[in-house]
């Protein structure tokens, strides 16, 4: 689930994480900014990136400064390199992936690092525009 729908109960996780000056949503009507077909709900994960239960977009760098791009959770890619979506307004859809950096090889029963530096990556772009804004 997209960490910024709650956070950690409520909590943006702001001492570890760059969420700080990210909106969390609580409610649907809070989703007005971007509008609830442009934020994802679910996505399928990767099964060696499921830490503590949610997916949470590294913001660093959104939107015009691309070289700060990073994941700090790894996305699936089981359907030929490409993810299944669903967005807060009911609509799924299905992305491909772009970039061999969001892909790398699965970790057969462990788990990957939840830091990866992917400056310039387009998919990281993707995720971070499905996810949040910025507080105002």
């Amino acid at each position: 689930m997209n960490f910024y729908l709650g956070g950690f109960g409520g909590w943006d996780g702001s001492d570890f994480l760059d969420t700080g000056g990210y909106k969390l949503y609580f409610k649907q009507s809070e989703l007005a900014d971007p509008g609830p077909s442009k934020i994802f709900v679910f996505l399928d994960m990767r099964s060696d990136s499921i830490d503590i239960g949610n997916f949470a977009p590294r913001m660093s760098g959104w939107p015009n400064q691309p070289g700060l791009y990073g994941l700090y959770d790894l996305p699936g890619f089981y359907h030929h390199f490409a993810c299944g979506f669903s967005f807060a307004d009911g609509h799924s859809e299905t992305h491909r992936w772009r970039d061999s950096r969001t892909t790398p090889p699965l970790q057969e029963n462990q788990n990957v690092s939840d830091q990866y530096d992917s400056p310039k990556n387009p998919d990281v772009a993707w995720l971070q525009d499905h996810a949040t804004r910025p507080k105002n």
